[in-house]
């Protein structure tokens, strides 16, 4: 974990052990009421790691409160701008570009994609946590476990990222897309 990364999983597991003491929640309620273990909420409220997304929704339910909520009281995270003239960028084929489009400590990643005409990704590939996609320009195919998906501007997929998934680009167009997920990879 670097700084930020330690600063985020250390305030959060506090907000989270303040919110539960305030509920006079014992560890082992709130690992029922979970259903997560009570060595992982230890681990959490620790400081050792950070829960997902979707066990932060959980967690912050038991709790009585909201996950944004457990994060404004445990956050001291600045405020982060990402110019679009200096992101770091990443070329993923000869025909494609990712741009970062976020930077330090997050519970999510984002990232920008440019598809040149007839481009797709290398190989389908499964992750952790959850993805959100959205097209900003273009159309986009994306195979989501073997089921293919035609997206244009505006439209939106959210899937479990550990289920295959590969993007292509098949038009003589230019495609531009968001990617959102979590956790992010660091």
């Amino acid at each position: 974990m670097d700084d930020d990364q330690l600063l985020l999983a250390r305030s959060l597991g506090a907000s989270i052990r303040s919110a539960r003491n305030a509920a006079d929640i014992t560890l082992t309620g709130l690992a029922e009421k979970t259903e997560l273990s009570q060595p992982f909420l230890s681990q959490i409220e620790n400081g050792h790691t950070t829960p997902s997304v979707l066990n932060l929704h959980r967690i912050a339910k038991a709790l009585g409160t909201t996950a944004h909520d457990l994060l404004e009281r445990g956050s001291r995270l600045p405020t982060r701008v990402v110019r679009a003239t200096e992101s770091r960028s990443y070329n993923l084929s000869p025909s494609s570009v990712m741009r970062f489009c976020v930077a330090g400590t997050r519970l999510m990643d984002c990232n920008e994609v440019t598809a040149e005409p007839n481009s797709r990704a290398d190989a389908a590939t499964t992750h952790e946590g959850e993805e959100f996609v959205y097209v900003v320009e273009g159309e986009v195919r994306l195979t989501i476990d073997g089921s293919d998906y035609t997206l244009g501007p505006g439209d939106t997929a959210y899937y479990a990222a550990t289920t295959p998934h590969q993007w292509s680009n098949d038009t003589d167009q230019r495609a531009r897309f968001l990617f959102v997920g979590t956790p992010p990879s660091f």
